[in-house]
């Protein structure tokens, strides 16, 4: 089962997964992913799941990521991994800072090092990063590795 969250889903865009082959595999949950009601209806999905993953790929910035980590890393199960995307943004040059609200200093970097900070069921797969030679979330492969899943 996957479930995507999107604060918009285009209708072009429903069409299509919908008409998916796997279709019947796929919910899609129109809203923010730090809203309440939206992290409740997917912990009820994550609760009867045997193996939960979580990807995190919205707005980046720093509290953003910060409160998508507190609602959703808890519900990855042990030995899995919560990835957050887009680490690489702390990485980048100031010359390629835009308009955006996340840059280096207010990154999902900066929030994984300070949720890291406080939660120890956690680690970065660095073994992940080694094996890349090119990618968007280096540090972002966070692997579970304490079994307290769905602590509040």
């Amino acid at each position: 089962m996957v479930i995507g969250i999107d604060i918009e889903i285009k209708p072009h865009n429903r069409k299509a997964i919908l008409a998916h082959p796997l279709s019947n595999k796929i919910t899609l949950i129109e809203g923010s992913s730090t809203d309440v009601e939206v992290v409740e209806q997917v912990r009820r999905y994550a609760q009867r799941a045997k193996k939960v993953m979580v990807c995190l790929d919205s707005n980046h910035s720093h509290q953003h990521v910060l409160a998508e980590l507190d609602a959703y890393a808890p519900m990855v199960s042990e030995n899995s991994y919560c990835v957050v995307f887009d680490t690489v943004i702390e990485d980048l040059q100031s010359e390629y800072e835009n308009d955006r609200p996340w840059n280096p200093g207010d990154s999902p970097k900066t929030a994984v090092e300070e949720y890291l900070r406080e939660d120890t069921e956690f680690v970065v797969d660095r073994e992940i990063d080694s094996r890349l030679l090119v990618g968007v979330a280096p540090g972002g492969y966070l692997r579970k590795i304490g079994s307290n899943q769905f602590a509040s």
